[in-house]
């Protein structure tokens, strides 16, 4: 296990989910850990969580949508820590729900966090980093951002312009001859809150043998990330479908209403299902 100590990593979305696995792997390895989160009772209970490690956590409540409040962000960071070597922008929303029943004042939000907010964190971090001449920002997308599906328009909308965002400005820097490193990462179905498993439109609790676990997904990414990895699938399920998609796109896609299924039982009705009625593709 490679010792962090002394390296500084920023992690929005830190209280919950992959967020909190990660800031925990950090933590593990000896690294000093900024955790940015809206949920400010979230990031007071990681604080008492985090105390068994040897570095403290320092937290921050902030919205990664809005620029001024992560400036503001980044000011008391550099303040205590100058130094600023890992920035992840993996706070996100779900978004879940059928498109026409789901205001576009609630697909707007979606898009402002996970799209605007890996923008400004990625902006931000780039400007302080490349006058320190050296740092890693990484964008955590979604398999959802390389295969679309149902019910999941604004959370697929913004991770696929999460994942064309992270390589267009890759390649622009890498024209440039920028020292920082600029990673994406594409998890699968996580067993985390966003799913809402078990609910209405959620990840169907049948299937949940297919979910990885917050601290598996975390463990890969930073392997991943220490090695400088450009893209990290950190799931089997993600690099199981995103294979399967190349060879069989269209299978894929229609494989999507195992989703919709609440049971195999549920399954074989929608396979019954005419074309055209509600429940079927």
């Amino acid at each position: 296990m490679k010792n962090l100590t002394g390296k500084v990593v920023v992690i929005t979305g830190a209280a919950n989910g992959i967020g909190k696995a990660l800031t925990q792997s950090f933590l593990r390895r000896g690294a000093t850990v900024w955790g940015l989160d809206l949920n400010k009772a979230g990031l007071t209970a990681l604080e008492k969580e985090a105390e068994k490690y040897s570095e403290p956590i320092q937290t921050l409540r902030a919205d990664v949508s809005q620029y001024e409040d992560m400036k503001s962000a980044l000011a008391e960071i550099t303040q205590r820590t100058p130094a600023l070597h890992f920035w992840i922008n993996n706070a996100g929303i779900s978004g879940l729900g059928d498109f026409m029943e789901k205001s576009l004042a609630d697909f707007d939000h979606t898009l402002k966090i996970n799209l605007n907010g890996a923008v400004i964190g990625t902006r931000l971090a780039l400007e302080h980093m490349e006058r320190l001449g050296q740092g890693t920002i990484v964008n955590v997308a979604s398999v959802a951002g390389h295969i679309s599906a149902p019910y999941l328009t604004a959370y697929s909308a913004s991770k696929h312009a999460v994942v064309g965002f992270t390589r267009a400005l890759r390649q622009e820097m890498k024209l440039k001859d920028s020292p920082i490193k600029l990673l994406l990462v594409s998890p699968g179905f996580v067993d985390t809150q966003m799913i809402e498993r078990g609910t209405q439109a959620g990840f169907p609790n049948w299937l949940s043998s297919l979910l990885s676990t917050p601290e598996n997904v975390a463990d890969e990414m930073l392997n991943g990330i220490l090695l400088n990895r450009e893209e990290i699938f950190p799931t089997l399920n993600g690099k199981a479908l995103l294979k399967m998609y190349r060879l069989f796109p269209n299978l894929t896609s229609r494989s999507s209403r195992l989703l919709l299924a609440k049971s195999l039982k549920d399954l074989v009705l929608l396979r019954k299902t005419p074309p055209g009625s509600p429940g079927s593709f």
